[in-house]
């Protein structure tokens, strides 16, 4: 068994050390890329960390590779966060959760490693985190799947979160396992291969669909078309797509909790032909950025108007379709680069300085 799992596992860390490489060489100006390529790197050291009784120079591998192997379930997690959000960015939360794996996990292991007490009451937090990690993953997933208009990507979710599930069960299979005893064991042999399965996957999404699917960087205000030709589309198509077209300034897109189901329900028009429709004919991802993009027009019009300058921003959200304020000032950012007051002021000013 120990034959099979070093030809396993090293074939896993060859393969994810190669991925990383390639991820940082075509996509490390994308947030996507560089966390790929960091959870790529870190799952191929926990690889090599976690075989028992490995050593250089007389000591053991896995504490030179110790804050890098730590982090590999935190850094997949955030790799899968940047997979289901077009605009995701790593912010304060996500570090904190990060940091909080590394200290409970190293805390663990050095306790462990030195014979202390404890050891067993930070592992347990360590996985804790790692569970509501998984936790987490599963319910960002579940919640955007009927918003993602990308079909590729719509199956590519369920698949992926499935592999970095087991993956990271795997991990906390083997972390145990590796601490009873130096032999290889099952689980052991278990991580490698799903480690292994992953990494083939992951090099055949990338030379079968050129990583865009991966690494998609959003494009800012507005959608860019996908490059299709309205003359292309069947009768029916054009018709449809007028439809979706003319609701830009309607009551419907700013429609609160409005979700692509109900709009399809509204227009009379099967979901499917309207997911295919916004996204590949209007160049959306994503069922939100379609919304948001309508609703911050309508909104920009709202807040440059000098009739409206004393209706509050929340108001404004409120008429929008937006459930609170965080998400819409979120929105408007994006799209704008200023806050709602911000462009309110200087919509205003710009708006006095034409009248002298």
């Amino acid at each position: 068994m120990e034959t099979l799992d070093d030809i396993v596992r090293y074939s896993a860390f060859a393969l994810m050390t190669w991925l990383g490489v390639l991820m940082l060489r075509d996509f490390c100006d994308r947030v996507a890329g560089r966390l790929g390529a960091y959870a790529a790197l870190s799952s191929a050291a926990f690889l090599i960390a976690s075989k028992p009784g490995l050593t250089a120079f007389g000591v053991e591998v896995d504490l030179f590779l110790l804050p890098l192997y730590d982090a590999s379930p935190a850094l997949a997690w955030l790799f899968c966060l940047s997979q289901f959000d077009d605009n995701f960015k790593v912010r304060p939360m996500h570090w904190t959760v990060v940091a909080a794996k590394l200290v409970t996990g190293s805390t663990a292991y050095v306790l462990w490693t030195l014979g202390y007490g404890g050891a067993t009451l930070f592992d347990k937090a360590s996985n804790l985190i790692v569970v509501g990690m998984l936790v987490h993953l599963i319910i960002v997933a579940w919640q955007g799947r009927h918003e993602d208009l990308v079909e590729a990507r719509r199956k590519f979710r369920s698949i992926f979160v499935t592999a970095v599930v087991v993956m990271t069960i795997g991990i906390l299979l083997s972390q145990t396992a590796s601490r009873r005893a130096d032999a290889v064991t099952i689980e052991l042999l278990l991580q490698a291969v799903s480690f292994l399965c992953i990494a083939i996957f992951l090099h055949w999404r990338l030379s079968a669909q050129g990583g865009e699917d991966l690494f998609f960087t959003a494009s800012g205000d507005a959608a860019q078309p996908s490059g299709h030709d309205h003359c292309e589309l069947s009768p029916a198509d054009q018709h449809d797509l007028d439809v979706i077209l003319a609701l830009e300034g309607t009551e419907l897109i700013l429609e609160p909790g409005l979700t692509i189901f109900k709009l399809a329900r509204r227009l009379k028009i099967p979901e499917h032909r309207v997911r295919h429709l916004i996204n590949q004919h209007m160049g959306y991802r994503n069922f939100a950025d379609f919304l948001n993009h309508h609703r911050i027009v309508a909104a920009k019009k709202r807040l440059a108007d000098a009739n409206d300058r004393n209706t509050p921003v929340l108001t404004v959200a409120m008429d929008m379709g937006y459930g609170s304020l965080g998400p819409f000032n979120r929105a408007f950012k994006e799209r704008t680069g200023l806050t709602p007051t911000e462009f309110r002021m200087q919509s205003l000013m710009d708006g006095v300085a034409a009248t002298k």
